[in-house]
């Protein structure tokens, strides 16, 4: 990674012919490894960090270190690193832009390969003997969002190497996006059902009324909306119909009606191209009221490139369902459904259609792994989680840790203040254990009922039991009072912590009978307290 910036020759950016020092086969299995880990993680720095291990590999790579661009404050961060050798960069490390090689690119949005770095007027050593380095930007729709950024002692290691790279960092770009739509999306998870409908709807023109009643379903039943609808512009009559609706419609408007392209805030969006937030219907002179409960309106352009085809509109009690994340979520379902209604009237695109919309199905099953009740990881991720890493450990010979958490005399707390406080309590409880696990490749889930489970690749049974016992404390911290337990006035939790290295005499279930055996002790002992099995 590089110092401040100053742009230099053009010809310090062209690598050498040289033989490419991976064979076909081995790029083919590279991108197959990394689209295998974008499409199985769930949280973004895990994700990352499996990338940069699996580019290490592949390239016989002293460095790899994958960087995130904030353009609000104009600085790059590290977000997954692996060195074999010591460096100053750690995973949060972060410059301004336009500093080294890394700032350059994340600037400039132009890969830079670097036979020789000391030739390279634009470089910061930060791994001690570093030759040769290849920086290429990660983009997502048109924008640089992220870096991969590789470094070795060795000259010309990377001759060749850019258009592999490339190639890897599309795959990135698209596990990036979807990656920190789950993470800002958090309590909208659960729309594989949906999407999946979309895919099939969208090989059969037919079943497009369907797809339309479905998505409007769908996000009426998962937001705070008194009407959700679908438009469909008619371009030939000037006209705008509803077609899908999910909701009470009272007022001037009726299920099916149409109106002139000119008429009201979903004309305005038509018109304009652009979406329409109406924050108080009352005092917009283009609204035409549709249920009196109505307080604010967002009307979305459904748009397939430059062709208008109709709007998403939704309507609330309330404006702050209108916040800047669920905008998002509303535009990416309008730019789905944009794919699905062009793929029923244009057959001769329908392949570039289906991509779009089989990727959407991808980054969507990612969220429906996402437990709605506590926000955090579901019994789902963390099996498959535990198969991995037990793998993972195996291979590597080294301790993974689990730790059992149960919430103390629950159901004494549901039966004193009902179950809707009981599931606020399971929140706050949930966010404390997540905030706790803040290592790469740490995984908090909820197991089940008022009891969650804690993966920690790479910590032995010591640093479990250390781990359990901050978790603990913060919970009881919280003071979220609790006159009915047994243990406290306030809410607190038994742990049971387990460590094992992964051996094929031992399965994975062999970690999770040990935790829940320990779990068992620390509740039979008085419970708020942590035992190691």
């Amino acid at each position: 990674m590089r110092a401040l910036f100053r742009p230099a020759p053009s010809t310090a950016f062209r690598p050498a012919p040289a033989t490419p020092m991976i064979r076909s086969t081995e790029h083919l299995e590279l991108l197959n490894e990394i689209a295998r880990i974008a499409t199985t993680d769930l949280a973004l720095r895990p994700m990352l960090q499996r990338i940069t291990d699996a580019l290490a590999r592949s390239f016989a790579c002293e460095f790899v270190a994958c960087v995130s661009i904030d353009h609000a404050r104009r600085r790059f961060v590290c977000e997954a690193l692996s060195s074999s050798s010591p460096t100053d960069v750690y995973v949060g490390y972060g410059r301004e832009l336009g500093s080294g090689v890394v700032g350059e690119v994340a600037l400039t949005g132009r890969a830079i390969v670097l036979d020789d770095v000391s030739t390279h007027a634009n470089y910061v050593d930060t791994l001690p003997g570093t030759r040769a380095e290849l920086c290429v930007p990660v983009r997502h729709q048109g924008e640089t969002v992220a870096l991969l950024n590789l470094e070795s002692p060795r000259p010309g290691a990377f001759r060749d190497q850019l258009p592999l790279l490339e190639t890897v960092a599309e795959q990135v770009a698209g596990a990036i996006a979807s990656a920190r739509l789950h993470e800002e999306l958090q309590r909208r998870a659960r729309l594989l059902e949906m999407v999946g409908e979309v895919t099939r709807a969208a090989m059969d023109a037919g079943e497009l009324g369907l797809l339309l009643r479905r998505v409007v379903t769908y996000v009426y039943e998962r937001f705070p909306l008194v009407l959700t609808t679908i438009l469909l512009a008619d371009l030939e009559a000037g006209e705008i119909s509803g077609t899908a609706y999910a909701g009470s419609v009272s007022g001037k408007v009726r299920r099916g009606s149409r109106w002139p392209m000119t008429h009201g805030v979903v004309g305005r969006a038509m018109r304009s191209g652009e979406p329409q937030l109406v924050l108080d219907v009352a005092a917009d002179p283009d609204y035409v009221r549709a249920n009196d409960a109505v307080v604010a309106e967002y009307a979305v352009p459904i748009r397939y490139r430059d062709r208008m085809l109709g709007v998403l509109n939704l309507e609330s009690a309330s404006a702050e369902v209108f916040s800047p994340e669920n905008q998002v979520v509303f535009r990416t379902i309008a730019g789905q459904v944009a794919g699905a209604i062009h793929m029923a009237s244009v057959n001769q695109e329908l392949e570039e259609a289906n991509e779009r919309l089989l990727e959407a199905n991808r980054r969507l099953e990612r969220l429906s792994q996402l437990d709605s009740l506590t926000e955090i990881a579901n019994r789902r991720v963390f099996d498959e989680a535990l198969a991995t890493e037990w793998r993972r450990c195996g291979r590597g010979e080294t301790p993974l840790s689990l730790v059992m958490v149960d919430v103390d005399c629950f159901k004494d707390y549901n039966d004193r203040f009902g179950h809707r406080r009981g599931d606020e309590s399971l929140r706050l409880v949930a966010h404390a254990l997540r905030d706790a696990a803040n290592r790469a490749g740490d995984l908090v889930a909820r197991y089940g009922g008022e009891e969650f489970g804690l993966l920690l690749p790479g910590m032995d049974a010591e640093h479990a039991y250390a781990f359990a016992e901050t978790l603990r404390a913060r919970v009881e911290a919280l003071g979220i009072p609790h006159p009915t337990s047994c243990v406290a006035p306030v809410v607190t939790i038994s742990a049971g912590a387990a460590s094992l290295v992964p051996r094929k005499e031992l399965s994975r279930g062999a970690l999770v009978e040990a935790a829940d055996r320990a779990l068992y002790r620390a509740k039979r002992r008085g419970r708020n307290r942590v035992v190691v099995g």
